[in-house]
């Protein structure tokens, strides 16, 4: 009987450790020992990210590779630490126990030493492997289109359980805010929103993640469109312009980077292929940082319909605030009275929504 009472307490106080060191939001003071795979940097900066994108501390990195971040945070958050060349190191939960950064020959680097960033990596891990999969697959073969959406799907159950299992620290909100939520209507963002206790509602990144719904919901079925500014490869114009006199309109938003628009390419085509001559128009908004790679792939890839590329002038809305976008591929089907219809068909779905709109 000792036994069992001794092995219960045990376990009890494991748990109640492990519920204070996620679940405490009265500030956090962290303590991160890193190591970099070779000496290419001389300081390291850890980053609140998706809040503040303030700079909460700073340690040089020694003749032997090692660096020591040490701080106080208000809150849990996500950080990521960068060097000083502007490379993105590795993503962490901010927590109490100390931790460890080191190299990792498949992800970069890990850190690892507490329970909240032990715990999140299983599902990081996990999250990854299907990723490395997915992008392995050859976007022009049908059956690699099969297994991506039965991927895409296995990822969403991963997020979705692990969300329901963390819904009470800070596990559970940046898988929501960042993955889950991915594809959400404004209505089941909030509803899933509100099932987070009131302390994790209270945190900057879920105070902020409240206002994006609303901006978010501008944006959707029934909503007129907004118009933008498009620097296109021909010069500029606005996306008003572009929808004068056509039936359909379908804003696409891509990047040459992006694997799943690539599986998308084949369906612009035949759409605008198909439906053009009936009133069809694209207009593809990319958000490549580089005019030049974009402009090759386009005229590469004979894109015919409109392109843009997503530049604006510093403190100007860019398109993917305006349009409330957290991922990509991005569409939005517009009518020819300015209303948004349908928004994110993929593959066979555009096409059958094409064909009921023009009838054919």
């Amino acid at each position: 009987m000792k036994h069992i009472i001794a092995k219960y307490s045990i376990s009890l106080l494991m748990a109640v450790a492990m519920a204070a060191a996620v679940g405490c939001s009265h500030g956090i003071r962290f303590d991160i020992e890193g190591e970099l795979a070779d000496k290419a940097a001389s300081q390291v900066y850890l980053i609140v990210e998706k809040t503040t994108a303030d700079t909460i501390a700073t340690a040089a990195v020694g003749s032997d590779n090692r660096f020591r971040i040490t701080g106080h945070a208000d809150e849990p958050a996500t950080a990521i630490i960068c060097d000083d060349n502007g490379n993105t190191l590795t993503t962490l939960l901010l927590e109490k126990s100390p931790l460890r950064m080191r190299p990792d020959f498949e992800h970069g680097y890990v850190v690892e030493g507490g329970p909240v960033n032990d715990k999140y990596n299983i599902v990081a891990r996990r999250l990854a492997d299907i990723t490395e999969e997915a992008y392995r697959l050859d976007p022009s073969d049908s059956l690699s289109r099969e297994r991506f959406n039965s991927l895409a799907n296995k990822y969403h159950d991963i997020v979705s359980t692990a969300v329901d299992d963390n819904i009470d620290n800070i596990i559970g909100v940046e898988l929501f805010l960042y993955q889950e939520s991915k594809g959400m209507s404004a209505e089941q963002m909030r509803s899933r929103f509100e099932q987070f206790p009131a302390k994790m509602r209270e945190l900057t990144a879920m105070r902020r993640f409240a206002d994006y719904i609303d901006i978010y919901e501008r944006t959707e079925v029934g909503q007129k469109f907004i118009d933008l500014p498009l620097h296109t490869i021909s010069g500029n114009t606005t996306l008003a312009d572009v929808c004068k006199g056509k039936r359909l309109v379908l804003l696409d938003f891509w990047a040459t980077w992006c694997y799943p628009c690539m599986l998308e390419m084949p369906y612009l085509h035949k759409a605008y292929t198909r439906y053009a001559l009936q009133g069809l128009e694209i207009c593809s908004i990319s958000l490549d940082r580089s005019p030049e790679r974009w402009r090759n792939f386009v005229m590469r890839s004979d894109m015919l319909w409109t392109n843009a590329i997503d530049i604006h002038k510093d403190g100007d809305e860019c398109a993917v605030e305006t349009y409330g976008l957290q991922s990509i591929p991005a569409n939005f089907l517009i009518d020819a009275d300015g209303t948004i219809i349908a928004r994110n068909l993929r593959g066979e779905k555009l096409l059958a929504a094409l064909e009921e709109a023009f009838g054919n």
